[in-house]
């Protein structure tokens, strides 16, 4: 079973991509239980939407980028996703476009077309640590993870943007095979989505990043959804502003319309079509 983390951001955006004091009652759910909702929760067959991508440094000033995005199960492979990215804004990196395809018991394949360099590109494992496109996210985080390749704990239950969430921290069992010591997620209890998660850097074991949602969750096409999540590298102040925009005056994200599988190719980076 796949464990879809951070990249949950830019899924949970796609996909609607991974946490007081804590209760004198005893809890009636399990670290492993909360994170196992999240893997299951319904984000739709596939999903389409436009993206805002914002880079933010320390002092304020903002690279804006436009982005769009399609992700699909993969047949007979319910747990799996490919999902492919294009990037329309600005000049700069029009038409950049990124592919994943998701495995089972392996790590996912990715690649990426640069139109300076006119050729595809694999992204090898030595590059994971990468930041993808100048953003506060890595190749790494992009990809989904096992969910038996981690341990969980329940921390406790609070309060988060006025969510009642489920605080988990999850130690990946290998941390060779990982960048972070560790993630903490505040997991909310209506709607299985990370509402807030932190990662904490493997050499120093402190707090490294910080992602929050921060927007309302509300159903699109029958789907939980969020609009607008801010990636943070607490070291160096920058961060990525991801979030839905709208064209022609309504936002561009849907759910379950159907998406070619050709469109999830090596072939469709080099032509776009």
């Amino acid at each position: 079973m796949k464990k879809r983390n951070l990249t949950l951001l830019i899924t949970v955006v796609l996909a609607a991509l991974l946490l007081g004091t804590v209760s004198s009652a005893v809890l009636a759910i399990s670290g492993r239980e909360v994170m196992e909702n999240v893997d299951n929760r319904d984000d739709g067959q596939t999903r389409h939407a436009l993206m805002g991508m914002d880079l933010i440094d320390s002092s304020g000033q903002v690279r804006d980028r436009v982005v769009e995005a399609w992700s699909k199960k993969i047949a007979g492979e319910d747990d799996l996703n490919q999902t492919v990215m294009v990037f329309h804004e600005p000049e700069s990196v029009k038409n950049t476009r990124f592919l994943q395809i998701e495995n089972q018991d392996t790590d996912d394949d990715q690649w990426i077309y640069l139109p300076d360099l006119g050729r595809v590109r694999r992204i090898s494992g030595g590059q994971g640590g990468d930041s993808f496109m100048g953003t506060d996210f890595t190749y790494d985080d992009m990809k989904s993870r096992e969910i038996d390749d981690f341990t969980y704990k329940l921390l406790k239950e609070e309060s988060f943007n006025n969510y009642d969430c489920y605080v988990v921290e999850a130690t990946p069992k290998n941390p060779a095979d990982e960048q972070y010591a560790k993630t903490v997620s505040w997991v909310t209890k209506e709607h299985f989505i990370p509402v807030k998660i932190e990662m904490y850097d493997k050499s120093t074991g402190k707090l490294y990043k910080r992602m929050i949602v921060d927007s309302k969750i509300e159903k699109v096409d029958g789907v939980w959804t969020v609009y607008s999540t801010v990636m943070k590298n607490l070291d160096s102040g920058h961060q990525t502003h991801l979030y839905v925009k709208d064209r022609n005056g309504n936002y561009l994200l849907e759910y379950n319309k159907d998406i070619s599988d050709k469109r999830f190719t090596q072939q469709f980076l080099k032509t776009g079509n």
